[in-house]
């Protein structure tokens, strides 16, 4: 048994879908099932029944699961000191990213921030899809994300920064678009933070800086 397999477990548990987990998770379903067999096999009992289309807890599971969950709060509760204690050291704020806001947006961002607050701050990118973005705050491993607005995250706050358009192209001379009416897309792009964290004072500068 493994860290790993505890938390692959525990991801399941919430999501009620080996799918679903398996996305947040960022490993394949397969893989996510033959951790969670593996993890049967070594205690001896089911852990999960599959019922209308969802996974959901045996009375093993449950116990298992309340264990899990403990072991899993305890050691991310760790982690997270120590490296909220590294950013704040280091001046530095984790931020994940959707890839359109990175490349056009992030760095006039950083740019404009850095203007008004000289003190030097060391970011941390990561290219990310919103709901991966959302996950990963939820969690407290990112301390920033800028992404669009995810539904199922009612603890996070979203902040609007801007209105990104979609545009569609094609080859020079192709006639597609005169074939195929395509409709017009806009998006909001938020900044994104969890309030619950404990947040940096690099962190409470971008988010001052966003609403003042």
């Amino acid at each position: 048994m493994n860290l790993n397999q505890l938390y692959y477990f525990n991801e399941l548990v919430k999501q009620h879908q080996f799918s679903r987990a398996a996305q947040l998770l960022q490993i394949s379903q397969p893989s996510l099932s033959a951790s969670i067999k593996k993890l049967e096999k070594e205690l001896n009992c089911d852990l999960i029944v599959h019922k209308n289309g969802r996974t959901e807890l045996t009375d093993y599971g449950q116990i298992f699961y309340e264990a899990s969950t403990t072991i899993i709060t305890i050691l991310e509760r760790a982690r997270h000191d120590i490296k909220q204690a590294q950013r704040s050291k280091t001046n530095t704020i984790e931020l994940g990213c959707i890839p359109t806001a990175s490349e056009l947006f992030l760095p006039h961002f950083i740019n404009a921030f850095n203007k008004q607050y000289p003190t030097p701050i060391h970011f941390l990118c990561h290219d990310a899809s919103s709901e991966h973005i959302c996950h990963e705050l939820q969690n407290q491993n990112f301390d920033i994300g800028i992404c669009t607005q995810v539904n199922n995250y009612p603890d996070l706050d979203f902040i609007p920064l801007y209105i990104e358009n979609t545009i569609f192209t094609t080859q020079q001379n192709n006639n597609l678009t005169a074939k195929i009416v395509l409709p017009k897309n806009t998006r909001i792009v938020y900044l994104v933070y969890n309030p619950q964290s404990q947040l940096s004072p690099a962190t409470k500068k971008m988010i001052n800086f966003v609403t003042k």
